[in-house]
């Protein structure tokens, strides 16, 4: 029987650095966007990425899409 792939919705990850700690270590946080469309441009979400840090006090470190696939038969 054949696996079927079904696209389930994503989620954007954007990583804001907040500093050093007393060791010299970077602090790195973490905000999540859940249920992002799987149908949605990574230069969309590149750019929505971008807006929202504009927003935000700390400066962007990373930017991660997460995908999520449902595996039936």
């Amino acid at each position: 029987m054949a696996i079927v792939s079904l696209k389930e919705p994503s989620s954007l990850k954007i990583k804001f650095n907040h500093g050093a700690d007393t060791h010299g270590k970077a602090i790195i946080k973490t905000k999540s966007y859940p249920n992002v469309k799987p149908v949605a441009s990574n230069d969309s979400l590149y750019a929505v990425a971008k807006a929202l840090s504009n927003l935000q006090e700390h400066d962007l470190f990373d930017v991660s899409r997460v995908d999520n696939t449902t595996l039936a038969e």
